[in-house]
C-alpha cells in the first residue's frame, strides 16, 4: 500500500499561543496526520522556532505580513492555510495584512483555510461590533467567505476550496502574572456587578484548528464558522477558584489604574469591556462542550496550562 499524500500547511502565528497550540496538537494527538507543518516566524533561531523544528513534519520559514507572495513562495503546493492575525499595530493594519494573505493564499490555489477572527454575539455572521480588532477581523472573514465562493465558480483546481472560521471568546491567556493580567483584572473589577466574561484556552483553540484541518470537508467544519468558550465565570467565581488552586489571591491593578488604562486603550480594550458587560459573547458554552469534551474550564485550565501550574495545589 502507497504512504498516504503529505498536504502542505502554511502556519501564520507559528510561534504564538494558537499557532504553536495548533502545530502541537497535530503532533500529540495526531501524530499520523497527513501533514507537512510551514510553521512561519520571523526569528528562525529563537527557542520556540527551534523547539517547532524539532517536531516531526514541521518546517520553519522566514516572513511577514508585508509580503505574503513571498511567504506562499516558501511552501511547495500549499494545501492549507492556518490565518491567524494580531492587530499589534493597529486593527486597521490588521486588516490590510489578513486580507492580503487571504488573496495571496487563494492565488497560490491553496485548499482550506482555517482563520481564527472572534465570537461577536449573538448576530454573529452579521454584526461586526464597535471593538476594533474583531470588526477587522469580521472584514477579513467575509473576504476570505467571498473569495472562496469565488475561487470555486473559476474551477480553478479539481479539489474544492473551502475554510473554517474559529470564533473565541476571551482568552484565559489575559489572566497573566505580569502587569497586564493584572491590569486585566483591574478593568475586568470595573465591569462590576456584571462581571461574567465567556473565556477559552488558546490550546483548546488550537485543538479545534487541528479538527478543522482533519475533517476539512466534513459537515460542521465545511464552509462553517465555529464560536469556542470553555466557562463563564464573574470576578469573584475566578477570584475564589483561583485562590483554591494556588492559594494566592487574584491580583489586580488599583482600580484608578485600571480606569486610566481602560480610557488610553480604548480601542484596544476599553470598547471591548463595555460591550462584553452590555451586549456580551454569544456562544453556549453547554454546546461548545458537547460537541468538544476537552475544552477546559478555568479551574483545568489552571491546574493544566497556565502560568501557575507549577505552583497549583494538586
Amino acid at each position: 500500500m502507497s504512504a498516504p499524500l503529505r498536504r502542505n500547511i502554511l502556519v501564520t502565528g507559528a510561534t504564538g499561543k494558537q499557532g504553536r497550540a495548533l502545530i502541537q496538537s497535530l503532533t500529540t494527538h495526531h501524530p499520523t496526520h497527513p501533514f507537512t507543518l510551514y510553521a512561519l516566524t520571523r526569528n528562525p533561531t529563537s527557542r520556540t522556532s527551534l523547539e517547532l523544528a524539532a517536531l516531526p513534519n514541521v518546517r520553519l520559514i522566514t516572513g511577514d505580513f508585508s509580503n505574503p507572495a513571498a511567504i506562499f513562495a516558501q511552501v511547495p503546493e500549499p494545501w492549507g492555510m492556518f490565518l491567524m492575525t494580531m492587530p499589534l499595530k493597529g486593527a486597521a493594519l490588521e486588516e490590510q495584512q489578513g486580507k492580503a494573505l487571504v488573496r495571496a493564499g487563494l492565488e497560490a490555489n491553496v485548499k482550506h483555510v482555517v482563520f481564527t477572527a472572534t465570537d461577536r454575539g449573538k448576530d454573529v455572521e452579521n454584526d461586526p461590533t464597535p471593538i476594533a480588532h474583531s470588526a477587522s477581523k469580521f472584514r477579513i472573514e467575509k473576504e476570505l467567505i467571498a473569495g472562496v465562493a469565488t475561487a470555486n465558480q473559476q474551477k480553478k483546481a479539481n479539489e474544492e476550496v473551502t475554510y473554517t472560521i474559529l470564533r473565541p471568546v476571551a482568552f484565559y491567556e489575559n489572566l497573566s502574572p505580569d502587569f497586564l493580567g493584572r491590569a486585566f483584572v483591574g478593568m475586568w473589577s470595573l465591569s462590576r456587578p456584571q462581571s461574567k466574561i465567556k473565556f477559552i484556552s488558546t490550546a483548546d483553540v488550537g485543538r479545534v484548528g487541528a479538527l478543522a484541518f482533519l475533517h476539512s470537508k466534513e459537515h460542521g467544519y465545511k464552509n462553517a464558522g465555529i464560536s469556542l468558550a470553555g466557562e463563564e465565570i464573574d470576578l469573584e467565581g475566578a477570584g475564589k477558584v483561583f485562590e483554591e488552586v494556588t492559594g494566592k489571591a487574584m491580583v489586580a491593578t488599583y482600580s484608578i489604574v485600571a480606569r486610566g488604562l481602560k480610557w488610553m486603550l480604548k480601542e484596544q480594550v476599553g470598547t471591548m469591556f463595555d460591550w462584553i458587560r452590555l451586549v456580551g459573547f454569544g456562544v453556549e458554552v453547554q454546546s461548545v462542550r458537547e460537541r468538544f469534551p476537552f475544552v477546559m474550564g478555568f479551574r483545568q485550565w489552571l491546574l493544566e496550562e497556565s502560568a501557575w501550574k507549577t505552583q497549583a495545589k494538586k
